[in-house]
């Protein structure tokens, strides 16, 4: 088997490698096997400390689920993104879910918005070039159909901003082959991906779920993004994946195919692969954003074993 993908990688000649900095021990918990059941009651224990009291697979509301209130300019970058997270007046808010990998991107990022950006970049590995931070930024990528919604963007004002797609319980639990990608996106027999610079990733969304399979990566959505960034800004995208890892033998087999698929990537692309758990122990080396920020994710995110 080979190496976990547990720390911080990045694309380059060599293939992948480790940052040098080695593992927190804040990460040895969150490291031990963790199934997607035990994920999910995990959240139901954090919900019942709470709120005692509380069943259900929601939160008693969606800002109940939430570490800092949405503001005026963060509720309307929700609501601008087409993925239906805030829910309506017949319909709940997919963020209201306790296992929402939105709620879990928001708890991490949003106590930052307003704040000096430079721990958290620290602790992304990457030097920020400004303060701007947003959620579900959509980047067009040449059809006329919606883009895909970004869950984190940062360095909005550069001329190479950052993505982040972030993952919480998606990739666990039993998967089928993701199928190929629309037709649309080869229609008039069009090389989008080749034509913005990409020619790799042209070959292969061509044969993304027709000889190339991936179950618990999502790689059709990560290629209509490098598409949708590399089409707006005609420049090589910067995209990194920051997921929870379970430690479980399926996390074994999404840390494969995160390795296979950026072996697939052209080489101009800034593509990087982080865990949250490794994020957290990052982060806490620095300044809290907001008294209580690093307890809160430590109880609610990382205490996956016991009642702790």
């Amino acid at each position: 088997m080979g190496r976990r993908l547990r720390g911080r990688f990045q694309s380059g000649t060599c293939g992948l490698r480790r940052s040098a900095r080695g593992a927190e021990s804040l990460c040895s918990q969150a490291r031990s096997v963790v199934p997607l059941k035990q994920l999910i009651e995990a959240q139901a224990r954090w919900a019942r400390r709470r709120w005692p009291g509380h069943t259900g697979a929601r939160a008693p509301s969606l800002e109940a689920n939430l570490l800092v209130r949405l503001s005026r300019n963060v509720r309307c970058q929700f609501e601008r993104g087409s993925g239906g997270e805030l829910g309506s007046a017949t319909k709940p808010g997919k963020m209201a879910s306790l296992r929402s990998s939105s709620a879990l991107s928001y708890n991490v990022f949003a106590p930052w918005i307003g704040r000096d950006l430079e721990p958290l970049g620290r602790a992304l590995g990457i030097e920020l070039a400004d303060q701007t931070l947003e959620f579900e930024r959509q980047f067009p990528h040449g059809l006329t159909s919606t883009p895909p919604n970004i869950d984190v963007a940062l360095d909005n004002q550069q001329p190479r901003p950052l993505a982040i797609e972030c993952k919480f319980t998606e990739p666990y639990g039993t998967k089928r082959a993701h199928p190929p990608l629309h037709d649309k996106y080869f229609e008039d027999r069009r090389h989008r991906w080749t034509d913005v610079g990409l020619p790799k990733c042209q070959t292969l969304a061509r044969r993304l779920g027709r000889g190339v399979t991936f179950h618990r990566l999502g790689a059709g959505q990560l290629l209509k993004h490098l598409l949708g960034l590399a089409w707006t800004t005609r420049k090589s995208p910067r995209l990194l994946y920051l997921f929870y890892d379970s430690g479980c033998a399926e996390a074994d087999e999404h840390d494969r195919e995160l390795a296979r698929f950026q072996g697939l990537l052209d080489p101009n692309i800034d593509f990087r692969i982080l865990s949250y758990q490794r994020l957290f122990s990052d982060l806490r080396s620095g300044s809290e954003p907001m008294r209580g920020y690093h307890s809160y994710l430590q109880r609610r995110y990382l205490n996956s074993r016991d009642d702790g």
